[in-house]
């Protein structure tokens, strides 16, 4: 949704806009045409946050929490639009915050996960999936990530390449949720099948 949202408000910009410059805030900021597909985009976003909080089944419930906090900042960056020019002290406020809880969340769940090796030896019999909901693969995960809001700081501060530092970085949160909650399910249903194919006596 929020790929989707930015590519499709970016193609109905006047000439002029340049997302490798220029951030996701500008497309549903009061200044932009058809603001109202990023807010959607946003609110949407948003809600998938708190929905993964509810539904995250196997994680522990502070890093739930903070899924559903990150989803919270995501409806304060949607509900306080970025004027036409310049940023007001809400929007950043809660745009803020969601980078930084989001960025928080898989080290906190890092912690309450078992500690698995990122590279498999031959005939293990640990998945992908199970590795990455490791306690190794969700710190590199989240070293990822705090790698590339840093690089959002830096391009702000710069001036430059905010917009593509932005996409990226959003694009990575909003990525891992997403993962975590496949590899769950995919470890869950694995060992149901396990549990079935195993005789009762």
């Amino acid at each position: 949704m929020l790929i989707v949202g930015w590519i499709i408000a970016g193609e109905l910009q006047p000439q002029g806009y340049d997302p490798v410059h220029e951030t996701i805030s500008v497309l549903s900021g009061l200044g932009a045409a058809h603001s109202w597909i990023m807010t959607a985009a946003l609110y949407c976003v948003a809600l998938g946050y708190l929905t993964t909080a509810v539904g995250l089944h196997g994680v522990h419930r502070s890093a739930r929490m903070i899924i559903a906090f990150g989803g919270v900042a995501g409806l304060g960056v949607a509900y306080f639009p970025q004027p036409a020019n310049g940023s007001t002290f809400d929007h950043m406020l809660f745009a803020v915050a969601g980078a930084g809880l989001l960025t928080l969340w898989p080290f906190v769940m890092a912690y309450w996960r078992p500690t698995l090796p990122l590279l498999g030896r031959a005939g293990s019999d640990r998945s992908p999936w199970e590795r990455l909901v490791s306690r190794n693969g969700l710190v590199v995960a989240g070293l990822v990530i705090a790698l590339s809001v840093l690089a959002m700081y830096v391009a702000a501060q710069m001036g430059m390449y905010l917009g593509l530092a932005e996409r990226i970085c959003t694009a990575l949160q909003a990525l891992l949720p997403l993962l975590v909650a496949v590899g769950l399910r995919r470890i869950a249903t694995h060992a149901e099948t396990e549990r079935a194919g195993v005789p009762t006596l």
